[in-house]
């Protein structure tokens, strides 16, 4: 029974002081994760930052960026979320494709595409970033394509008005 006591005791003390090693290491998104890491460990991986590290020298300063994004909403991104202007639906591919063409003669100025979504094939114009931007447009074509109105779409960044 002593023996049995011992080891018990045994056993609990070493659970106690393997856990004992805790860091906090910071994530992007400014959450924290706790991680228990062994000293061992620790040291490896320290040493392995260490040699990896291509400034040791505390006298060589490590270049500062500058600030690589300019005030262009279009920086990195080729298409954005923006409008589209719906001027006609049909079953039809045929009939959409005709309903592009002819507005792309008279239209010039606004891109025209046939897109299908399910089970309609629709000719969407131009590239809008808001729903104002497009009104103006809408309101000109309601004249000959009175079922006109805006969509959210992908839009290209630098075709969008």
């Amino acid at each position: 029974m002593k023996s049995y006591i011992i080891i018990f005791f045994t056993m609990f003390s070493i659970s106690i002081f393997a856990q004992q090693k805790i860091d906090t290491v910071k994530i992007i998104n400014n959450g924290t994760l706790n991680m228990e890491i062994d000293s061992s460990v620790y040291n490896i991986l320290k040493a392995r930052e260490d040699s990896s590290c291509t400034y040791t020298n505390a006298s060589k300063s490590i270049p500062e960026k500058k600030n690589s994004r300019p005030n262009d909403p279009c920086y990195g991104n080729a298409q954005i979320n923006g409008y589209k202007i719906q001027i006609y639906y049909s079953k039809n591919r045929n009939e959409a494709n005709k309903v592009k063409e002819e507005f792309s003669s008279s239209h010039p100025e606004l891109s025209a595409q046939v897109t299908y979504f399910t089970p309609d094939y629709r000719v969407l114009v131009g590239d809008y970033v808001s729903k104002s931007s497009a009104s103006s447009d809408i309101r000109r074509l309601k004249s000959k394509y009175n079922n006109a109105f805006s969509i959210p779409f992908k839009v290209l960044c630098r075709k969008a008005r």
